[in-house]
């Protein structure tokens, strides 16, 4: 099988589409000799966060010398990346050879119809747990795909889990409000397993908290047990102090960019807290290290040029408030020009207004575009929302058009700003390297 045969197999689930549900992944990994259970496992859910926590919080492990698998999505350029060891992702030939090795197993269970055919994000988990399994990691982070209740990766019986910041997100599977969606992200949330909290809306905050103490679970809460404090926001990152309990603070550089990125530091912290208490240890050098070498490239990635240009995957109203007061707080003289395109189910018009509302006269043009995958808003749906709001606006049905068209007309003291999907990022961010070939992005880990 080669690789574009197993990629090809991969996506072919995706016809199946979202089945929310644990039965057919348990039933699967007791045909593959359970290889969740042969690592500790980190879970991490919630709506924006997980990615950046789950990177944190793998760096330091690695400083500290453990071998740290992660499994993530969506990705940006290439499925490889959803697996990875150490901060590489598997190689083509791996995953090939690990897609053959799977495959007739998973073939064979579909038979049956108490089990049936996995979805595509079934798969992949089963890739990652086994992958992991093989290659004898000795943590495996994994992020929840949607929700955590009844998502794949909840078969875990993790050494800790996490939940970052939720917000209304993929409501049509999850529910019509917050607290509706906090209950599903609780769901991670099991006896005998201590939870880190992360910072939350008040009323997300006391579902994840009653579920807690209802399930005699050991919890920790960022702003309660876990203190911060941001010292400043610059260019080389975020200067914060981070408290555990009673212990004297750390003071620490983030190498990534936005204030919210202050919340998932301070997640990532009490889960390092946890896992140490649980015999696993690190010092203050690993986490230094760790935090000051994170990468985690297309969330506010910065190439400072000339042109100067930026590339984050906001996608839902929370990460795009984030984005706009990210922007102004590290370049308050800057005006900015914006290429954005999302999935048709985000409320385009929402996010059109809560940029439009930081950014006011210093967003001089957007050029709407599409994302790339068959379930795009169309460009002018993107387009009209800023219109309405009286924001120059152009219309592409180019992704690479508008980033050409957006990258010419730039002029001094102006930055880009691609946004609006993780989608969208990873079809421009190649070009973005090529066109950058002397400097990787800031914060990308030099990738």
């Amino acid at each position: 099988m080669t690789y574009e045969q197993a990629l090809a197999y991969i996506h072919s689930r995706n016809r199946l589409g979202i089945k929310l549900g644990l039965d057919r992944m348990r039933a699967l990994l007791e045909l593959f000799g359970a290889p969740h259970l042969k690592y500790q496992a980190i879970h991490v859910a919630g709506t924006n966060g997980k990615g950046s926590t789950t990177a944190l919080v793998g760096a330091v492990l690695k400083e500290a010398g453990y071998k740290v698998g992660k499994f993530t999505s969506p990705h940006l350029s290439s499925y490889c990346e959803r697996l990875s060891i150490n901060g590489r992702p598997i190689t083509p030939e791996r995953l090939a050879v690990l897609v053959r090795q799977v495959q007739p197993v998973v073939e064979k269970a579909a038979l049956d119809p108490t089990i049936g055919h996995p979805t595509e994000f079934e798969f992949g988990t089963l890739l990652a747990f086994q992958y992991f399994a093989e290659e004898e990691v000795d943590f495996g982070l994994f992020e929840v795909g949607m929700g955590g209740r009844l998502d794949a990766t909840n078969v875990l019986s993790p050494l800790v889990a996490g939940i970052s910041h939720i917000a209304l997100d993929h409501q049509e599977y999850l529910g019509k409000d917050l607290v509706s969606i906090a209950k599903e992200k609780a769901g991670v949330i099991k006896p005998g397993i201590p939870v880190v909290i992360g910072l939350q809306a008040a009323e997300a905050n006391t579902v994840l908290k009653t579920t807690a103490q209802e399930r005699q679970v050991p919890y920790y809460t960022v702003g309660e047990e876990i203190q911060f404090l941001l010292e400043r926001m610059d260019l080389a990152g975020i200067h914060l102090m981070l408290k555990w309990k009673a212990e004297p603070p750390c003071r620490l550089r983030v190498n990534l960019y936005g204030t919210h990125q202050v919340a998932n530091a301070a997640l990532a912290f009490g889960l390092l807290q946890v896992i140490k208490e649980r015999g696993f240890s690190w010092n203050r050098h690993d986490l230094q290290q760790g935090f000051a070498k994170v990468a985690w490239p297309g969330r506010m990635e910065y190439f400072p040029g000339p042109p100067a240009l930026l590339l984050d995957g906001a996608h839902n109203p929370d990460a795009i408030i984030a984005l706009a007061h990210g922007l102004v707080q590290l370049f308050p003289e800057a005006k900015f020009r914006l290429v954005m395109g999302v999935l048709d189910n985000r409320p385009v018009e929402m996010m059109a207004m809560l940029l439009t509302s930081v950014l006011g006269e210093n967003l001089r043009q957007v050029y709407a575009t599409v994302v790339p995958d068959g379930k795009s808003a169309p460009s002018l749906r993107t387009a009209r929302s800023f219109q309405a709001l009286g924001v120059n606006t152009v219309a592409f049905d180019k992704p690479l058009l508008a980033l050409k068209t957006a990258l010419s007309d730039l002029e001094a003291g102006e930055l880009l700003v691609v946004t609006g999907s993780l989608y969208l990022i990873g079809y421009l961010r190649p070009f973005v390297l090529e066109l950058f070939t002397d400097q990787s992005g800031r914060n990308s880990g030099g990738s």
